[in-house]
């Protein structure tokens, strides 16, 4: 017999009371944009966000809607197309955004997903929208939890609290889950209840791609979910981000100090807190692999003074505490055109408004113990030499203080926050002299 494979004590809600919860906690009026791709989820999501508009008033909510074409099968712009007429005949404004360019051989999930949520970001600013809201279910949620279940079966395995209901994309854009305790049979019920249809993708059968498998196994699959791993990733969160506001000291958003009586590697809060260091001042979007903090922790625990390195970072323990900050390799040469923006090592991000290209690369040691007076000389050095150094390309031919602008990049959070990390990233920005990010709207 097929093991159940339902999260553990999860809770199903109908759609439109799903719908109805969700506006009811808009903390104002809102302007509600849509991502609709024609399936029943979003479809769904559609119309149970329209009735509840039409009941308590245009006033409360507007709503908008926007397509995707990812142009990866002919029958893209159709499906786009008869999108575009559900919503004109609710009155719903739709735009359809088309991901153009050569698609890449591998790994074309993951870009698809980039492109999708950059173009639903572009067309969010353009109108002015409030927030983002996706199709995701109770379904997509076991699917998820099981890929990373499968990846990584540790106890420690933060991706086992799943989908986040809310996640800030880009550092301006809440992407919201309305449907995410909602059945996926139970949005199609509502829908044809409703007399109307959807598009079913094919590529959403096909066994090449890992969530289908997945979904295609979850039948017979033995995994179970915590329903409070998610309540758990976020009180770690907030205990991770205590300990550091109390321990941990940034210089330059390149230098990172832990102090002597905060290296403690049987806490929780020190291993997360340390990982989100790591990923932070290495550039990295991903936290350092279990089996690389294992190697972390191990050295620490020994007491002794010395160095290593994870996830581009060195560790170097002295006797007044942990200094981390960029190890010297790989470090890159960026050239940042007029006018235009470039990241620089994952780690910062150069703004060029001058009307010259400008170069970018690794610093040097002069002026070390002016810039990092409170740390050892030769950590201050080697902080020195991995900040990046602006070069105009020719003497006297602009004002690089007027110009060109460097502001650090937090690349664990700044393109996908989910809302059990907020903060934690609060407290990562603050560190490096970024401001908060911006609060969920419900």
């Amino acid at each position: 017999m097929p093991v159940d494979a339902r999260i553990l004590n999860e809770k199903t809600v109908a759609p439109l009371a799903a719908a109805r919860s969700f506006v009811e906690k808009l903390h104002k009026p809102t302007h509600i944009l849509i991502a609709i791709s024609g399936g029943s989820d979003s479809t769904g999501l559609l119309l149970a966000l329209y009735e509840v508009m039409e009941e308590i008033g245009r006033e409360r909510v507007q709503l908008s809607a926007v397509t995707v074409d990812h142009a990866l099968r002919a029958e893209s712009a159709d499906e786009a197309h008869k999108v575009s007429m559900l919503c004109a005949e609710l009155g719903i404004p739709h735009a359809v955004r088309r991901w153009d360019g050569v698609k890449p051989a591998s790994g074309i999930s993951e870009a698809s997903r980039l492109a999708r949520y950059r173009l639903i970001a572009e067309v969010a600013r353009d109108i002015g929208a409030d927030l983002v809201v996706t199709g995701h279910t109770i379904g997509d949620q076991r699917e998820t939890v099981a890929m990373r279940a499968a990846r990584n079966s540790g106890v420690d395995n933060l991706g086992l609290s799943g989908m986040a209901d809310a996640v800030l994309y880009d550092r301006r854009h809440w992407i919201m889950r309305p449907f995410l305790t909602c059945e996926r049979q139970a949005i199609r019920d509502f829908v044809s209840s409703r007399s109307r249809g959807w598009i079913d993708d094919p590529s959403n059968e096909n066994a090449g791609y890992e969530r289908v498998r997945v979904r295609q196994s979850l039948p017979g699959s033995p995994v179970q979910v915590d329903a409070e791993a998610a309540v758990k990733r976020q009180a770690l969160s907030e205990k991770t981000a205590a300990f550091l506001r109390r321990y941990v000291d940034v210089s330059q958003s390149a230098l990172a100090r832990l102090s002597g009586d905060g290296l403690m590697p049987d806490l929780p809060e020190f291993r997360h807190g340390l990982a989100a260091l790591i990923a932070t001042l290495g550039g990295r979007a991903y936290f350092p692999a279990a089996s690389s903090m294992e190697r972390v922790l191990l050295f620490l625990k020994t007491g002794e003074n010395g160095r290593m390195t994870a996830g581009r970072v060195l560790l170097d323990r002295r006797r007044d505490g942990l200094y981390l900050f960029r190890e010297h390799r790989n470090l890159p040469e960026l050239r940042v055109e007029a006018g235009t923006q470039g990241w620089w090592d994952g780690r910062f991000l150069v703004t060029n408004t001058s009307a010259f290209p400008v170069h970018v690369g690794a610093g040097s040691a002069a002026d070390a113990a002016a810039l990092f007076p409170l740390v050892p000389v030769g950590v201050a050095k080697q902080a020195m030499a991995i900040l990046p150094q602006i070069a105009a390309p020719a003497a006297g031919a602009l004002s690089l203080a007027d110009t060109v602008t460097i502001a650090p990049r937090l690349a664990p959070f700044d393109l996908f926050l989910p809302r059990f990390d907020l903060e934690l990233a609060d407290a990562i920005a603050v560190l490096f002299g970024r401001p908060a990010y911006p609060q969920p709207p419900v």
